[in-house]
């Protein structure tokens, strides 16, 4: 890190202002031996300079995905979700990182985890996003899991999704009979503006008709 202009540059990523920790971390990526010195300064950066280089780099042009692997095993939840949708943004999302994100502790990082797994359509990952739909804490992350399913899926994988019939959410109750839907050809009515009594029959003939199916599956 020699040189009068790197010194500076480095100096200037510790400033109060936000606005100057950006221009220095601009004027950072001009030098040949940017991403070691950015590895370096990251590894013990208090967070605001963390956040500026981090917002410069996801906007560059050149590739930064080693940086941002890394960030995706910050401590920092906003920074894992940045890592993450930077390395989809590059095509750098591998399924079996993805599989390890779904046990990330921040709901919105498990659930952008199941959306992008989604969108690269790798059926491989499908048992872990089985195990989220019947086990994560958040509804939102059980119900995008649920509809991946659906996806992915097979008539035989229902099984696995049944007793979400009786989730304590609406919304994964209603996605779970989509699926169902979806994966089977069979359709006991629309769970969509059912009443209560409605809901609570069109989830009995589900469950009354796997108790069928199952036998010969």
């Amino acid at each position: 890190m020699k040189g009068v202009g790197l010194e500076q540059i480095i100096r200037d990523l510790s400033d109060n202002d936000p606005e100057i920790k950006r221009m220095a971390a601009k004027a950072l990526l001009k030098e040949s031996s940017s991403i070691e010195i950015l590895k370096t300064i990251l590894e013990d950066a208090d967070r605001p300079t963390a956040t500026a280089i981090y917002d410069v780099l996801f906007d560059a042009d050149n590739d930064y995905s080693s940086i941002f692997r890394h960030a995706a095993n910050d401590p920092d939840p906003l920074v894992r979700r940045q890592g993450i949708r930077y390395l989809f943004r590059k095509g750098r999302f591998k399924v079996e990182d993805g599989i390890s994100w779904l046990e990330d502790p921040d709901p919105y990082v498990r659930r952008r985890v199941v959306t992008y797994l989604f969108w690269i359509n790798d059926s491989s990952a499908l048992m872990p996003v089985i195990k989220v739909a019947c086990e994560d804490p958040e509804p939102a992350v059980r119900k995008d899991a649920i509809r991946l399913i659906g996806v992915w899926g097979e008539k035989t994988d229902v099984q696995y999704i049944l007793k979400a019939l009786e989730d304590p959410s609406p919304e994964v109750r209603l996605q779970t009979i989509q699926t169902l839907k979806r994966l089977t050809g069979e359709d006991f009515g629309d769970p969509i503006g059912s009443s209560a009594d409605e809901l609570e029959w069109i989830v009995a003939k589900w469950q009354g008709w796997w108790e069928i199916m199952k036998e010969g599956i």
